[in-house]
């Protein structure tokens, strides 16, 4: 055998060229996932590019109510979660582990709304329920976020997820609105108690650093295509 033969340098090559794609190509896997985590309920597509590398987009959606007090006001709180996710794995055993890194396109917010059913201190003076008309917070967070985490994703036909990680968020955002029937001097008594609860309330957030991160647990569900 001749190896200076073209026929045989090109089956040679082409054969060298199956011999590193190939295992890429079929290491190629598209995905669609259903999650729940503490962003929310969401849906997943994922693309495992291939032994090491996957990327992922999603969306996520969840709203609930609860009862809230902060600095003596009792609330109904309303989270609403919101976000969506592009994220880039990478598999450095080739394996179902990986490292994230991404950005979380972030709608969270909530709405804050004081209970009326009785007297209520707004910064420092004592209101009755019939003097305020309606006081009303709202938190939100910068619109995008970086994110890093950790996870597992097989690679069968139906597969779990598992993800850990973070979101850096930021330090919340907090307003606070209050209406009042009174005027005059007494309303502007009023704005003034506002602005200083909501003075109060943001010191409080600042002293909090761990807000300024969303913590990501995430379990899912992926068929592989």
């Amino acid at each position: 055998m001749r190896l200076q033969n073209p026929t045989f340098r090109l089956a040679t090559i082409v054969g060298l060229s199956l011999g590193i794609l190939l295992p890429q190509a079929l290491a190629a896997q598209f995905g669609l996932a259903a999650r729940g985590s503490t962003l929310g309920i969401g849906v997943e597509v994922s693309y495992r590019v291939n032994r090491v590398v996957g990327v992922r987009a999603g969306g996520n959606y969840f709203e609930f109510s609860k009862d809230a007090t902060i600095e003596n006001i009792d609330y109904t709180a309303t989270p609403t979660f919101e976000s969506g996710t592009a994220i880039l794995d990478f598999y450095p055993m080739g394996g179902s582990f990986h490292l994230s890194g991404g950005l979380l396109l972030n709608r969270n917010e909530g709405r804050l709304d004081a209970k009326l059913n009785s007297n209520i201190d707004i910064g420092g003076r004592t209101y009755t329920p019939a003097e305020v008309g309606s006081l009303v917070g709202t938190v939100d967070f910068k619109k995008t976020a970086p994110y890093l985490g950790i996870g597992f994703a097989g690679r069968g036909r139906i597969s779990i997820l598992f993800d850990l990680g973070v979101g850096f968020t930021g330090t919340p955002r907090v307003d606070l609105i209050g209406q009042t029937p009174l005027t005059g001097p007494e309303k502007a008594e009023f704005d003034a108690r506002v602005a200083q609860e909501l003075a109060e309330v943001r010191a409080d957030i600042e002293d909090k650093s761990y807000l300024k991160y969303h913590p990501v647990l995430s379990l899912g569900l992926k068929i592989g295509f």
